[in-house]
């Protein structure tokens, strides 16, 4: 047995800073932070992997964009799936 659950610790801190992460982003966008700005440069490389291969096939509805949502709701689907299949102390 491994002393502290490593795999624990990088699914659910690695997938929560995504988490936090997309956050951040759309409440930049609420306030109209654009891309320009080094900050939210860094967290939009972070996001857009997950982001933009749902926003091919969900557009938004009006001015909401659906796909930050769904986005949000699969990584969070995804890590507790993940942290629920691994082993105890892992």
């Amino acid at each position: 047995m491994l002393p502290f659950p490593i795999l624990n610790i990088i699914v659910q801190y690695g997938i929560g800073f995504l988490l936090l992460s997309m956050l951040i982003r759309a409440v930049a966008s609420w306030f109209g932070l654009d891309e320009r700005n080094a900050f939210i440069r860094f967290f939009v490389k972070v996001t857009d992997p997950f982001i933009v291969p749902i926003r091919r096939y969900v557009k938004p509805i009006g001015m909401f964009d659906i796909s930050f949502i769904l986005a949000w709701f699969l990584l969070y689907i995804i890590q507790i799936l993940l942290l629920q299949a691994l082993p105890p102390n892992w």
